[in-house]
């Protein structure tokens, strides 16, 4: 099979990816029949460079690229772009067919790759495009590629018009949400956390919610991602928290002495937890709001955890330094590795609603969600139930001794006002 402008594996991407762009957009230019044209990226590529060094990478960015060529037909090209990106030109491929050479790549690159005498294992996600003249062929992978990158990686997307549409979308979003962190577009609202045995409110988990000029209420779910992505979760979350922690100290001036103090739990993104300045981000939130530590609770999740290790535990064991409680956030859908909770700093562990969405269907639906209650018993870790709806679940969880719960069968998450309601009544 022919290749087209190879960029060695050890050249810069700044340096060589535009050079091969613009062979391979003249190898889609002559292709003797329409082609299309398949993207493959790799997934935490970085990791290797990082863990086993620079000649480790270029050794799998060299394999990657013989794995590719081994799955095209005769006839087909392939080149690395740059980076550890690759692309393959399949003259006279139907979009079935080009699926079909696609998931042979993804599969073959499932495969250990030997860094040194220690296997490494990586996947691969796919674009394909088979439609369009060179530019619009290669833009139009892009865009596939980029989809199913944010749709959960290891997979193959093909384009179609609605993934245009979706990232005109989600352009025009972005701009509005750099937009809404200048005029004051968010605000905070609170779900409170019950002694699940006595009703009693002990506190609060802070979510964040977007009231746009004119979409109205915007979900979460379509711009926190968006805010992932683009770096801009690190100020939108250090609002929340600080916003967060002014909103808890305030309601303890107020709580009755004979009562514990509210806590208030945020949520961290891992672009928050990669930065070195944020513990004295929290220190700063805490100190301005006058909150004692031991009322800021830190959700992160398991996978978020399990990403970088050493790093991660350096940061927490500063956090923790801080007098700040830890949380693991929907516990129960990550690793769910006993290790981990002992290798870090976590003080709760929060259950998925998934879990406790089996209880109340017999002994056996509900074996996992107790063994996980009895699991942060064993290891002294605060237990809070996320999701409980039904009496019914509230009651299971009393019986196996989970101390607290958060959920709508006590309340929806609440404007500040209301939240005030509940906590003082008239």
């Amino acid at each position: 099979m022919r290749t087209h402008a190879d960029a060695g594996p050890g050249t810069r991407p700044e340096a060589g990816a535009g050079t091969a762009r613009a062979s391979f957009l003249r190898a889609v230019a002559a292709s003797p029949a329409p082609p299309a044209v398949l993207l493959v990226d790799l997934d935490r590529f970085a990791d290797v460079n990082d863990t086993a060094g620079t000649p480790a990478g270029d050794a799998v960015l060299t394999e990657t690229l013989r794995r590719l060529r081994a799955c095209l037909r005769p006839g087909d090209t392939a080149t690395r772009l740059g980076a550890d990106e690759f692309a393959a030109l399949l003259p006279g491929a139907d979009r079935t067919e080009a699926e079909t050479i696609a998931a042979r790549v993804l599969a073959a690159l499932r495969a250990p790759f030997d860094t040194g005498g220690t296997p490494t294992h990586l996947t691969a996600t796919a674009g394909i495009a088979t439609a369009g003249d060179p530019d619009t062929l290669l833009r139009h992978a892009g865009l596939a590629l980029r989809h199913a990158k944010r749709t959960g990686r290891d997979h193959a997307a093909t384009f179609h018009p609605a993934l245009q549409a979706a990232l005109d979308e989600r352009v025009t979003l972005e701009a509005d949400l750099r937009r809404a962190l200048d005029t004051a577009e968010f605000t905070v609202h609170y779900q409170p956390i019950v002694r699940l045995g006595t009703g009693d409110v002990t506190g609060v988990e802070a979510l964040v919610r977007w009231q746009h000029p004119t979409r109205g209420l915007v979900p979460p779910l379509d711009f926190i991602p968006i805010a992932e992505d683009t770096g801009l979760i690190v100020r939108l979350g250090e609002w929340v928290l600080r916003e967060a922690c002014t909103q808890a100290a305030a309601w303890n001036r107020r709580r009755p002495a004979h009562l514990p103090p509210l806590t208030v739990s945020v949520n961290l993104s891992a672009r928050q937890l990669d930065r070195p300045d944020l513990p004295a981000t929290v220190a700063s939130a805490l100190a301005d709001a006058g909150l004692d530590p031991a009322g800021l609770t830190l959700e992160l999740t398991e996978s978020l955890l399990i990403g970088n290790t050493d790093a991660t535990v350096r940061r927490l064991h500063d956090l923790k330094r801080l007098g700040v409680r830890l949380a693991v956030d929907d516990f129960g859908t990550g690793y769910s590795s006993l290790a981990y909770l002992r290798s870090f700093p976590v003080d709760v562990i929060k259950i998925d609603k998934s879990f406790v969405d089996e209880l109340g269907h017999g002994p056996a639906a509900s074996a996992l969600t107790m063994a996980i209650v009895q699991l942060g018993q064993s290891l002294h870790l605060t237990t809070v139930a996320e999701g409980v709806e039904q009496a019914a679940q509230r009651s299971e969880l009393v019986d196996g001794n989970c101390e607290y719960g958060q959920g709508y069968l006590f309340a929806r998450p609440l404007t500040p006002a209301a939240v005030e309601q509940l906590l003082f009544p008239a």
